[in-house]
């Protein structure tokens, strides 16, 4: 008896805390320690519990309430909304500001009153943001900072429910700024006009803009704050009204139709229990058995039970729907759990993962060792003479890297240089001054002079292409060519990406170091000896037996390896991006030693091997 009396105010305050209807699977975790449970006998046992205690009903087939809610329902036609849209300096909160915040006050489906105001971010507006708000730092200046306009807004929008398009973005910047300035978040139920299109409407795009179109409404969105907001605030109306005509008539029948999918897998959450707190991959699986999603973790059960509290990308969110069973596999350290979620991801080619499951699109940006050369894409790494840069992970963005070195510098594009009496024929690039054209005309030089600018580009050196393109995109914005502007900015992004990618590649090229986690065992740790930007010495070794001559031994190992060609063969670049980025990011650690170039004398090698052995007693309790 004092079981189920404990049971019974345990589901109470559940509910209370939830302050909505929960699905009796979503709840069963929560009161039962049982897992894998038949839903017809864990629907039986809460359905024991609801029925003789007259604090709970039934509020669906699977959706359980508090009695007391149903003198709270609100009425659809008597709930006040007020519609918010933000314009901002970024999409992260805290590092992005809000530049202006535009609200509609609907009731009784009607627009009674509206809120703008333009905000000081105290901090530069960048440029691109400028390009598609309109917005500048001119604009703001003498603005009322965010501490003066969002009370104002506060006040604006007292006794109604938040409403915005995409809700996440706009309330994540007005919970963290109001928790900044007062120490609470906005009142909850919220509403996304974007999840509520989503469920009611068999479109493939919600964006505001699309569905501004398919309403024909009044005010269509323009990137501005409140023109954006009212433009919701008819679309909201719009949403409805369909609402209704399906015999949804309160808030809270709204909120839960747009439930998020994680929500409606809670009872799911089960499967995790028996995951250890230890680092390692997880691998989600299907009713066959078939791999949904495979990630790695340093807490296994808590990265896990993440992915059923709205923390997880897109795909993981998919995969929720098939799962049926997580597998794990114990690594030691998160370091080793990310090198076997790599090579399982490449393995498994899991639908749900969106990174490492399209190896085989590599791609490299080649300048031909021609007479003339010329600069394309391929798949292909050969020992003829050119130049090439990469590879990087999409064929589409290596031709996108090409295109837009080809956009700049005028060297011939056709595939073999045409012959005295073609040449003659008509040439568009030639025509319009994008090829210097070496088949029509003695050149003296300046075609070398081209080719030696992207050849500088190929090896990671873009600033000079990078202060072209700026200065031309500045001139194109004077002159208001805000189109071309805005396709020059994606040639600029493009450049700046692909750029990234040469220069951490580059940089891996000169990376020798040793690595040293936690092993599986108590007291071993597992030694990685990184050469070149691979790994190229493993092993895992007891402490008290590795003496200073061991990792002497293992320091020589690392730095007589062979190094790898240049450029990298696509099969070898996902690890040497992986130890590279991990390395940046964990320089400093204790399980990081950091060895000199392998042309250095015998006495810094034996300090290494001093260093190393003094490290590892840490390294075992320590995962960096």
């Amino acid at each position: 008896m004092q079981l189920a009396f404990t049971t019974v105010d345990e589901l109470f305050a559940l509910l209370e805390h939830a302050g909505e209807p929960l699905d009796y699977r979503e709840a069963w975790p929560r009161l039962f320690p049982v897992s894998n449970c038949p839903p017809d006998l864990m629907r039986g046992l809460v359905a024991d519990i609801v029925r003789d205690d007259e604090r709970f009903a039934w509020e669906s087939d699977v959706h359980v309430g508090l009695v007391d809610w149903h003198t709270q329902r609100r009425d659809l036609a008597t709930v006040a909304f007020t519609i918010v849209d933000l314009e901002t300096t970024g999409s992260v909160p805290g590092f992005a500001k809000i530049t202006e915040i535009g609200a509609v006050r609907v009731e009784g489906g009607e627009q009674v009153a509206t809120f703008s105001q333009l905000v000081d971010p105290g901090v530069p507006i960048p440029r691109h943001i400028t390009q598609i708000t309109g917005i500048d730092d001119a604009l703001v200046a003498g603005m009322p900072s965010i501490e003066r306009a969002l009370p104002r807004f506060v006040d604006f929008s007292r006794d109604s429910v938040l409403v915005a398009h995409n809700a996440r973005f706009d309330l994540g910047f007005l919970d963290y700024e109001l928790g900044i300035l007062q120490r609470r978040t906005f009142p909850r139920p919220t509403l996304d006009t974007l999840r509520l299109a989503r469920r009611l409407l068999s479109r493939r795009s919600c964006s505001l803009a699309a569905l501004a179109e398919l309403f024909d409404t009044a005010v269509k969105p323009s990137h501005r704050a409140l023109a954006d907001a009212q433009a919701t605030a008819e679309v909201l109306v719009l949403l409805l009204a369909r609402v209704e005509e399906q015999g949804l008539t309160t808030l809270e029948e709204v909120v839960r139709l747009c439930e998020p999918g994680a929500r409606r897998n809670y009872h799911k959450i089960v499967l995790t229990e028996k995951l250890p707190t230890r680092p390692g991959v997880y691998v989600m699986r299907d009713g066959r058995g078939a791999a949904l999603y495979i990630g790695k973790a340093e807490n296994l059960r808590r990265r896990a039970r993440d992915h059923f509290l709205q923390k997880q990308a897109h795909g993981a969110r998919q995969a929720l729907e098939m799962l049926e069973r997580i597998d794990h596999i114990e690594t030691g350290s998160e370091f080793a759990a990310l090198r076997l979620e790599q090579r399982l991801i490449a393995k498994q080619q899991p639908p749900y993962n969106s990174h490492g499951t399209r190896v085989s699109s590599y791609h490299y940006v080649k300048l031909t060792g021609d007479p003339f050369p010329r600069v394309h894409a391929t798949p292909n790494l050969r020992d003829d003479g050119g130049l090439y840069a990469g590879p990087f992970r999409r064929a589409s963005f290596a031709r996108r890297f090409a295109d837009s070195l080809n956009a700049v510098y005028p060297l011939r594009t056709c595939a073999h240089l045409p012959v005295a009496e073609r040449a003659a024929r008509p040439c568009l690039r030639f025509d319009i001054g994008a090829c210097l054209a070496p088949c029509r005309r003695a050149l003296d030089g300046a075609y070398d002079e081209v080719v030696e600018k992207v050849r500088r580009v190929l090896v990671g050196d873009g600033r000079a292409l990078e202060a072209r393109l700026r200065a031309e995109q500045e001139r194109l914005i004077a002159e208001l060519a805000f189109e071309k502007a805005g396709r020059l900015q994606r040639q600029r992004d493009t450049v700046a990406q692909a750029l990234r990618t040469l220069r951490r590649l580059r940089a891996a090229r000169h990376t020798y170091a040793v690595l040293a986690y936690p092993g599986l065992s108590a007291g071993k740790v597992t030694l990685y000896g990184v050469a070149g930007g691979t790994i190229v010495e493993e092993r895992t070794v007891r402490i008290s037996g590795f003496r200073r001559d061991d990792a002497f031994d293992l320091i020589t190992r690392v730095h007589a390896a062979q190094p790898l060609g240049w450029p990298p063969p696509t099969g070898k670049v996902d690890e040497i991006l992986l130890v590279h980025g991990w390395l940046q990011r964990h320089r400093e650690a204790i399980n990081v030693l950091n060895l000199a170039t392998p042309d250095c004398q015998q006495g810094i090698r034996e300090a290494a091997a001093q260093e190393l052995v003094a490290r590892l007693p840490i390294c075992a309790r320590s995962d960096a």
